[in-house]
């Protein structure tokens, strides 16, 4: 299904490079050209644009600043404002700003991810079945999540109202659910999702319709999107790794991230830099430490094909949280400037956000998934071109995803 008219261009605003990176691999799922720029003198791709206003860990009025910012610059487009599957973030300011500038008459909202087992009932966010603020979640250090309901949120959050539409509706077909969006009262609709087959017909209403409604949700739905739009689905593998060494950082304190770590060194034993918080509490002993831990990395890599880096297993110190991030990110820029490293994965979204901009990696081109949510890139900028760059969200992927990593990067040393 699809609308006809001119070529449709897509513009995906995330609130961190993960959430991006998960998403606009659907666009480049469907054949377009879809790059991540985190330069001002980097400029968008032809066919779509993804951004991310690394937003989640901000005040309400911050990331509404931001995303306002990011949407007046691409209103042109056919935005899609991308959430976090587990409700973590500003959704509701980040929304409200794209309500405000697209002057949409209605937000069209479902994070459901089902192939990774988040689901909309009720308009509940559920994680395997679970609401998600009885999960590991609530527990998130920078973003606890308090709430399963989408509408609870909106409404606390922005004011926004929103009516639930559950899946007797999804499952009548597209028509009947443009329909029915369009006797909603509410600003914003919350639609029921736990099959990627609910989520297609959602994007289908949203291409259907002669309004042009503000979608929002996750990766789940922002796959969908492009092939209601009349896009063909392109199923290519992705090119090896160039030959080399690999580095895995690891700043997620999720545990999941934390087990699939574990996996990974039970498994193949690789060499373990861990990064402790204490050792960087003053402020004229970290740059030394950071050229120590860098030089320690680059050393293990004389006689190991790949390191792991991590701060996830390291005592946890909550004052030195945003901290952490910018250190491990320094770290990894430090590393990749001494060593031929030509695989690098990076886990947390602030973590993969410190180790670009202008004067590292400038921009992510997308190539495809290894599995939902784990995401292969190319890096763009001025010596890091041979470099391929895996991200993953902290709370994403089974026990053995950083094992599919190393086997994806190994390829590039045989």
């Amino acid at each position: 299904m699809g609308t006809s008219g001119e070529r449709v261009r897509f513009c995906v605003i995330a609130d961190d490079i993960t959430g991006a990176m998960d998403t606009g691999v659907g666009l480049a799922q469907a054949g377009l050209a879809t790059t991540i720029t985190f330069s001002s003198s980097t400029n968008p791709g032809p066919d779509s644009v993804v951004a991310t206003t690394d937003s989640r860990a901000e005040s309400p009025s911050e990331a509404y600043r931001r995303v306002k910012a990011v949407g007046e610059r691409f209103q042109d487009y056919y935005i899609y404002k991308k959430i976090d599957s587990t409700l973590r973030g500003n959704i509701a300011a980040e929304l409200q700003a794209l309500l405000d500038v697209t002057r949409a008459p209605r937000a069209v909202v479902c994070p459901a991810f089902p192939s990774i087992k988040r689901t909309v009932v009720n308009g509940e966010l559920l994680v395997d079945g679970v609401p998600v603020h009885l999960t590991g979640f609530s527990h998130d250090p920078a973003s606890p999540v308090t709430n399963s309901s989408v509408a609870d949120l909106l409404l606390s959050g922005s004011g926004i109202a929103a009516e639930i539409l559950g899946l007797a509706d999804v499952e009548r077909g597209p028509e009947h659910l443009v329909q029915r969006i369009r006797e909603c009262a509410s600003r914003a609709v919350v639609i029921d999702a736990t099959e990627d087959e609910h989520l297609r017909c959602i994007a289908d209403a949203l291409a259907l319709s002669r309004e042009r409604w503000l979608p929002c949700g996750s990766g789940g739905l922002g796959a969908q999107l492009p092939l209601a739009f009349g896009f063909s689905p392109h199923v290519r593998e992705l090119p090896p790794t160039p030959r080399g060494r690999a580095l895995i950082a690891v700043g997620s304190r999720n545990e999941v991230s934390i087990r699939q770590v574990r996996r990974l060194i039970d498994r193949l034993h690789p060499p373990l830099v861990k990064v402790e918080p204490r050792e960087f509490k003053t402020r004229s002993g970290r740059e030394p430490r950071i050229n120590q831990v860098a030089r320690e990395v680059q050393n293990l890599l004389l006689d190991s094909e790949m390191v792991v880096l991590s701060s996830s297993l390291s005592d946890y110190m909550p004052q030195y949280r945003h901290l952490m991030a910018r250190i491990l990110g320094d770290i990894v820029n430090r590393a990749l400037s001494l060593c031929d490293i030509t695989g690098l994965f990076l886990c947390g979204g602030d973590v993969a956000r410190a180790v670009c901009g202008d004067q590292g990696i400038q921009a992510l081109r997308i190539l495809g998934a290894l599995e939902p949510g784990v995401i292969a890139a190319e890096a763009i900028g001025q010596h890091y071109n041979d470099l391929r760059v895996v991200t993953k969200a902290g709370g994403f992927g089974n026990e053995d995803a950083l094992l599919q990593v190393a086997r994806h990067f190994a390829k590039g040393q045989d």
